[in-house]
């Protein structure tokens, strides 16, 4: 079988994953440390995601996020290189993956015991957080998305509804589902990554052959 993958988030509700403030450092007293650079101020419609995502990677220590985040803007070449970390540190963690592309949709042969799934997922976050990707990745698709910012500047309860309606009208959710099932803006990322996973990841209340690709058209325009 193969197990498909995807890391995309809702356009207009990022920060549902990214909540944190960057805890800047300096370097010790008498040391020859090098100047850092000076803080980056973002503009446009998307200014208030990239500077979120680039506080949070700082938080984390992950100076690469950040150097790609600085100038407001990713490239495909950068969005490249963050899924390329990423590849790289799952086949460290055991899981070699067929392909991986800009957008974080990746794929991998095979199937896995439910130890093995457990793994993987565990993999799956290390990996996203130490590659730089789970700052680069869904901000990447979703600039490329909506460039002006006509989604993302929607409520997040149009975000939610908009989302949930997507969801229902391809067939991954049943009637019963609701905007409410969907995470608010001020949810935890913890809450955020647990509502991703249900519709990536085998086993989850969701998954389908379907669901990761259909989750990923909905969160690029959940309007079409």
């Amino acid at each position: 079988m193969k197990r498909s993958t995807t890391y995309a988030i809702p356009l207009s509700i990022m920060s549902l994953t990214l909540m944190l403030t960057l805890a800047g450092c300096g370097g010790m007293p008498g040391t020859d440390a090098a100047p850092q650079a000076a803080e980056p101020t973002f503009s446009g419609p998307w200014a208030e995601d990239f500077q979120r995502n680039y506080d949070d990677a700082g938080r984390q220590g992950n100076t690469f996020a950040q150097d790609v985040l600085r100038d407001g803007r990713i490239t495909e070449a950068e969005a490249t290189e963050a899924v390329n970390r990423y590849a790289s540190c799952m086949k460290d963690a055991g899981f070699a993956l067929d392909y991986v592309n800009p957008d974080g949709s990746s794929q991998m042969s095979g199937e896995m015991t439910d130890a093995e799934n457990a793994r993987y997922g565990e993999a799956d976050g290390t990996c996203d957080a130490s590659s730089g990707s789970r700052w680069i990745t869904a901000l990447y698709n979703a600039v490329a998305g909506d460039p002006n910012g006509n989604l993302r500047n929607r409520s997040d309860e149009e975000a939610r509804q908009d989302l949930a309606d997507c969801l229902k009208r391809k067939g991954v959710v049943g009637d019963e589902f609701t905007a409410e099932d969907i995470p608010e803006v001020n949810a935890s990322g913890d809450e955020n990554w647990e509502f991703h996973r249900q519709f990536v990841e085998p086993g989850g209340r969701y998954y389908s052959e379907r669901s990761t690709d259909i989750l990923t058209q909905c969160n690029m325009d959940p309007r079409q």
